[in-house]
């Protein structure tokens, strides 16, 4: 009998609102992995990270990954900013945390292969963007997709999303989940189960301002509670989900089974 297909779990947030501390924390309770996409030019205002939000994160052992430096739409801008905005804010971080960054995210997922040049030459590992209701271990690792988003988006907006990135494939595959379509929580806890079943990555992202401003959290422990620390599960961070994929362990190391600790307690003020 062939031997079952890994399975993975990891999850990203993006942006800098300083409420990433309180998703942290929750991650932290239920033992899970996160890398966190942050961009480089306003931290320390008002509600946002700080220098030492990023190096407390960093430490308890939670991955941080670019976000480019005023959050353009790199697809949006030229050749010249699209360098300066990837490579200036992973020299930011990496002077922040003094150690190699090696994940970056793409504002709004907005990618294309000029762009994924671009950012492997500026000398990340990978990057992720924001294709949908992925389960697949099998993906190029400058368009990491995810598998849901901690968001109440409608039956439309999965649509939408795939045929934005032409993956008529995926829409195809999906039409039994869409056509039975719930909520986020509900699709989330589907798919999960399929990974688990099947093989393959379980990838949870989102923004925490949103979480606060949907007053989104009570969902999100529900469906921390669903994945967290279940057997035959490695819970990883996306650099180290790559690392295994890949092979390129400078991207992340090791893994979290179901049971490790993945972060060291983390608490907000």
């Amino acid at each position: 009998m062939p031997a079952m297909p890994p399975v993975f779990v990891t999850t990203s947030w993006d942006d800098d609102d300083r409420s990433g501390l309180k998703l942290a924390e929750l991650l932290s309770v239920h033992r899970l992995p996160g890398t966190f996409y942050v961009p480089t030019g306003r931290l320390g205002r008002d509600s946002l990270f700080s220098v030492s939000d990023l190096r407390t994160l960093s430490a308890a052992g939670f991955e941080i990954g670019g976000h480019t430096v005023t959050h353009a739409v790199l697809t949006q801008v030229g050749a010249g900013q699209q360098a300066r905005e990837i490579s200036a804010c992973k020299s930011t971080l990496q002077q922040i945390l003094g150690r190699e960054v090696t994940m970056f995210c793409y504002p709004k997922g907005r990618l294309n292969a000029q762009l994924m040049s671009a950012v492997k030459r500026c000398g990340y590992r990978g990057a992720r963007g924001t294709q949908m209701l992925s389960c697949s271990a099998r993906f190029h690792p400058f368009a990491m997709p995810i598998t849901v988003q901690a968001y109440p988006h409608g039956r439309s907006n999965y649509v939408r999303n795939l045929l934005r990135y032409g993956a008529v494939g995926a829409l195809m595959k999906s039409s039994w989940d869409l056509i039975h379509f719930k909520d986020w929580l509900s699709l989330g806890k589907t798919l999960f189960d399929r990974v688990r079943r099947q093989g393959g990555v379980w990838h949870l992202s989102g923004h925490p301002w949103e979480l606060e401003q949907l007053q989104l959290w009570p969902q999100l422990r529900q469906m921390l509670e669903y994945v967290s620390n279940q057997t035959g599960v490695q819970y990883v961070t996306n650099g180290q989900l790559l690392a295994l994929l890949y092979g390129e362990t400078s991207a992340g190391s090791g893994t979290l089974a179901a049971g490790e600790a993945s972060a060291s307690p983390i608490s907000h003020g």
